[in-house]
């Protein structure tokens, strides 16, 4: 009889954990918490853009008709007739129309525009918030932080998209978020902030695709951080994947319920208004596009000409991974929008709008400088405060003449004037203001009771639903899908007693199929109200188009554009 014996190893804590760098709850190197602050930096930018806000969109006429489109999805969201969720549609990332969709439940809100400013503004301040955070964490001086946050919250550029209701905000407000996060995870070793930090991603990438580019390097970077800092392979696996988790899931939901409704699971890349695949792009040859960029960097966000070089160097020359990641991501936000155009996935080249994210990409850059110049932390955000002082002027001269824009022109044209830009062109000849639609719409909300009353368009003629505050009065797209609607466009008389057309061909389907009642010179639909964009013409209820005008109307149609069901 042998006996035998078998020997335990027992692995003390201390050794289990020698390959593991970081901690939970972790919070001895952070900074003290300060809501307060928060609060008050929040509510002060929240009130500061609004009021702004108020005065370029209502006063000035300077507002983008991308905003109200939304805004009129987030009005049917409570208001149609059904209500419905699905008013948000495909055409835009999810959560651009659905965070602000809280805005739309009071009518009275959205006819007034006084929602406009409000759509952009807070998330604006969210950003300003995550910049007094990180600088709270470089241990910046309170004077100076506020001096930053003032001179970048003045910048032109920052004003404009902050102040007018558009949502690259939006999207832009988390990806800050996030690095926030992680920028508090490299100083404290938390890991929840990287968990904190995929969860803003999460959010930042349904309401901007253009976020996925830094989720990725973001997500590149921890690992290359981790393992740089000597973590073993399982914890840099699993923190990566904690990081990733949420946003993958969104994505891959997102992508189901677009295969679902529309049978094609990638619509949201080839359909979005973000990524719509373009059929008649400009070409550019290298030269060019190096050009263009450079240009979008030199007048949108000057202070990255000296930014990226610096972290660069302060990740290379003084072993410090994080600056030089900092650096990777900036010079991303550089180069997508050259790349957007390489690869064909944009209608609108270069936008000075593209710089946007750039100027705020280098805030955080230049934080992460005076974090790491130690006792020169004050010179640095002293000259973060310069340079933004500086480049005010200057980027406001640059958006009265810079070739790709929207609205900068006309607003700078406000700003500096004082007067009304109803009535003026942007430089690529498009009009600016919303007096046709807000006749329309009180003329509509002063003599039109019955829903589901005037068939439209939605897809087009969404700010004249939007000024109404009745989306209910619109037998539109969205109501019971396009088919339906297509039955009632073909035989209006049956359904409505009156049509909303845009005056000229805008891609409107219902233009396409009556454009003499668009043009105002068919006598069997009579004009009942006019405005130089619009005309509300009445449908006769025993009126029946002719057989052969719609059958050669109807081929020239398409389900492309609007479907929101």
């Amino acid at each position: 009889m042998s006996t035998t014996t078998s020997t335990v190893t027992v692995v003390h804590t201390k050794e289990r954990l020698s390959g593991v760098v970081q901690v939970v709850g972790r919070r001895n190197n952070d900074v003290p918490r300060r809501w307060w602050e928060s609060f008050l930096v929040f509510a002060f930018f929240t009130v500061a853009y609004t009021l702004i806000g108020h005065w370029v969109v209502v006063d000035m006429h300077v507002v983008g008709f991308e905003t109200l489109d939304r805004l009129n999805r987030a009005l049917m969201v409570w208001h149609n007739d059904p209500a419905k969720l699905s008013a948000i549609g495909f055409d835009y990332p999810p959560l651009a129309t659905l965070l602000i969709a809280p805005l739309a439940v009071f009518r009275s809100f959205v006819t007034s525009m006084v929602v406009v400013p409000v759509a952009s503004a807070m998330f604006a301040a969210i950003t300003m918030v995550a910049f007094n955070t990180m600088m709270r964490r470089a241990l910046v001086s309170g004077p100076l932080r506020y001096a930053v946050l003032l001179a970048l919250g003045a910048n032109p550029l920052v004003l404009l998209y902050a102040t007018t209701g558009t949502r690259h905000f939006v999207w832009i407000a988390f990806v800050v978020t996030g690095l926030g996060a992680l920028f508090a995870w490299y100083i404290t070793a938390d890991v929840r902030f990287v968990m904190l930090a995929g969860i803003a991603y999460a959010f930042a990438v349904l309401s901007g695709y253009s976020g996925l580019v830094f989720f990725v390097l973001s997500a590149i970077m921890i690992g290359a951080v981790l393992a740089r800092l000597g973590a073993d392979g399982t914890e840099v696996e699993g923190t990566v994947v904690g990081f990733g988790a949420p946003t993958v899931y969104v994505i891959a939901l997102w992508t189901v319920f677009n295969l679902i409704l529309l049978g094609r699971p990638f619509a949201w890349i080839t359909r979005s208004s973000d990524s719509a695949a373009s059929g008649g792009l400009d070409q550019f040859s290298g030269v060019e596009l190096l050009k263009a960029t450079g240009e979008l960097v030199l007048y949108g966000a000057p202070i990255a000409i000296i930014v990226l070089p610096a972290l660069i160097f302060a990740g290379f020359a003084r072993g410090n991974p994080f600056a030089l990641w900092l650096g990777v991501l900036l010079g991303a936000a550089i180069l997508t929008p050259a790349m957007a155009i390489v690869l064909r996935l944009t209608d609108s080249p270069m936008l000075m709008r593209n710089a946007l994210p750039i100027l705020l990409l280098s805030i955080v850059g230049a934080i992460w400088l005076a974090r790491s110049a130690d006792e020169g932390s004050t010179l640095v955000a002293a000259l973060l405060v310069v340079g933004l002082v500086i480049s005010i002027p200057w980027t406001l001269q640059q958006m009265k003449t810079y070739r790709y824009q929207n609205l900068e022109a006309p607003f700078a044209a406000a700003l500096t004037t004082g007067e009304s830009q109803e009535g003026a062109e942007t430089l690529n000849r498009e009009k600016v203001g919303v007096e046709s639609e807000q006749a329309m719409a009180t003329y509509i909300r002063n003599n039109v009771t019955r829903d589901d009353s005037i068939l439209t368009d939605n897809a087009q003629t969404y700010a004249v639903m939007m000024l109404t505050g009745h989306p209910e009065y619109f037998f539109d797209r969205v109501d019971q899908s396009d088919g339906p609607w297509k039955v009632a466009a073909r035989d209006p008389g049956t359904y409505v007693d009156y049509m909303l057309i845009p005056t000229s061909d805008n891609g409107d389907l219902l233009y396409k199929l009556y454009p003499e009642a668009a043009a105002g010179s068919d006598p069997r639909l009579q004009v009942v109200y006019r405005t130089p964009r619009y005309v509300l013409v009445g449908v006769p209820a025993d009126y029946r188009p002719s057989d052969a005008e719609t059958t050669t109307t109807t081929t020239t149609t398409t389900d492309e554009e609007g479907a929101a069901s």
